[in-house]
C-alpha cells in the first residue's frame, strides 16, 4: 500500500500551474522594455538573489492566505498541533513555489527570447557597455521575478479541496472536515 505523504510540493506545484503561464507571460512581456535592461544591468547578483527570495515568499504568502491555509489555533489550549499544521503548510507552498520559480528561470525561455529579440548591438548600445551572455541571463533572472510576482495574481487553485489533498495527507484532510463542519454546526446552535 502506498504511503501517502503530508505535503506533497510536485502535486502542488502542478496545481499551481496557472500561474506559470501568468508569469511567462509577465516576464515576456518585461524584456521588450529598455528600463528593464536597465534594471537588469544595475542589479548585483545578491539583489537579484533577494528579490528571488522575496518573490518566492510574497508568492506563498499570498497562496497561503488566498486559500485558506492557515490553521487558527481558535482558543485551543495546545497550540502545539496548530503550529506544526502551519509550519508544514509554509514548507510545503514554499517547496511548490520555489519549484514553478526554478522552472521559470532554468527553462530559459525568458533568456531565449531575450537573445531572440533584443539584438547585442542594441543592447549595448541601451546600456553604454559591451554586453555578453551574462547580461541576457540578468534580464532574464529580473523578468522571471518579475513575472512570477505578475503571475501570483493570476494564479489559483480549481478548488479548496484540491489544494488541501495537495497539502495534507488525506487524514489530515478528513480531521480538517470534520472540524469545520463542527464549527458550522456550533455557529448554527450559538
Amino acid at each position: 500500500m502506498k504511503n501517502q505523504s503530508d505535503g506533497r510540493p510536485a502535486v502542488l506545484g502542478l496545481m499551481a500551474d496557472p500561474g506559470l503561464p501568468a508569469a511567462v507571460a509577465s516576464g515576456a512581456f518585461g524584456i521588450f522594455y529598455a528600463s528593464m535592461w536597465s534594471m537588469a544591468d544595475a542589479l548585483s547578483i545578491l539583489r537579484l538573489s533577494v528579490m528571488s527570495f522575496a518573490v518566492i515568499s510574497a508568492l506563498s504568502a499570498w497562496l497561503i492566505i488566498h486559500n485558506g491555509l492557515w490553521t487558527k489555533s481558535d482558543g485551543r489550549p495546545d497550540t502545539s498541533q496548530v503550529i506544526l499544521d502551519n509550519a508544514a503548510t509554509i514548507i510545503t507552498v514554499e517547496l511548490s513555489v520555489a519549484m514553478m520559480y526554478v522552472v521559470l528561470v532554468l527553462s530559459g525561455l525568458l533568456f531565449c527570447l531575450a537573445l531572440t529579440v533584443i539584438a547585442a548591438t542594441y543592447l549595448q548600445e541601451q546600456l553604454g557597455h559591451p554586453v555578453g551572455l551574462f547580461d541576457y541571463v540578468h534580464l532574464a533572472w529580473l523578468a522571471s521575478s518579475l513575472g512570477t510576482l505578475a503571475g501570483a495574481l493570476g494564479s489559483s487553485f480549481d478548488s479548496d479541496r484540491a489544494i488541501y489533498e495537495a497539502t495534507y495527507s488525506r487524514r489530515e484532510h478528513e480531521r480538517r472536515e470534520l472540524n469545520k463542519h463542527r464549527e458550522l454546526n456550533k455557529d448554527k446552535e450559538g
